[in-house]
């Protein structure tokens, strides 16, 4: 009888014990959204975009998708951008050619920008509206986007997170890493990922309609 009501118990334990775990693995990862209402034009209104949005992670990381499009439409602002929206770690001190206020990118960060001319379509990926099959043309503004986080980034009071940026031309959410600075403003830390390929757009051959 002990032998059975032992057995019983341990029976219990581990259906509560399934049920936990279950819960665990299928709780909906937490959702974060930013609001775009303009976009940025040159670094003067890059960075008030920039110290508007940045106070939060999800901000910053939709500051730095900016950062990196405006580097596609103007080098020149688009560098000085990008310098304002990283992480000091993918920075170095110079006054020379790309420098902006004593600072430059670093090797590898101008490295990962090569991506942006093999893939010329791959940051509108993350723009809403945007798909393959559309040839990746976004909505009109506002855009409003959501990113998700999960159980290994990290949390926003340890200064450092891991935030999932979801792109039209991926299969999965794409990761970048923000920082928290001393001002309190977020940066990104490593994005390489936002920079991998994407799905080619669909084209369409204008002799099909002969």
């Amino acid at each position: 009888m002990n032998r059975i009501m032992t057995r019983i118990k341990l029976l219990s334990l581990l259906s509560i014990l399934a049920l936990f775990t279950t819960g665990s693995l299928f709780a909906q990862n937490p959702t974060y959204t930013v609001n775009v209402n303009t976009v940025p034009s040159d670094i003067a209104s890059f960075e008030a975009f920039r110290d508007s949005l940045a106070t939060t992670p999800e901000g910053g990381a939709i500051v730095m998708l900016f950062a990196l499009r405006l580097y596609q439409q103007n080098p020149t602002e688009g560098t000085k951008a990008l310098i304002v929206a990283v992480d000091s770690s993918r920075l170095s001190q110079s006054t020379g050619a790309g420098s902006y206020k004593g600072f430059a990118l670093d090797g590898s960060t101008k490295y990962l920008l090569g991506q942006i001319e093999k893939y010329p379509f791959m940051l509108n990926s993350y723009l809403p509206g945007a798909t393959p099959e559309n040839g990746y043309t976004p909505a009109g503004l506002p855009y409003t986007f959501t990113l998700t986080s999960n159980r290994f980034s990290g949390t926003v009071e340890s200064g450092q997170i891991k935030l999932f940026l979801p792109s039209s031309g991926a299969a999965t959410p794409r990761p970048i890493t923000m920082k928290r600075n001393s001002k309190g403003i977020w940066k990104a830390a490593e994005f390489s990922s936002l920079l991998v390929g994407v799905a080619a757009p669909a084209t369409t051959d204008p002799a099909d309609d002969l």
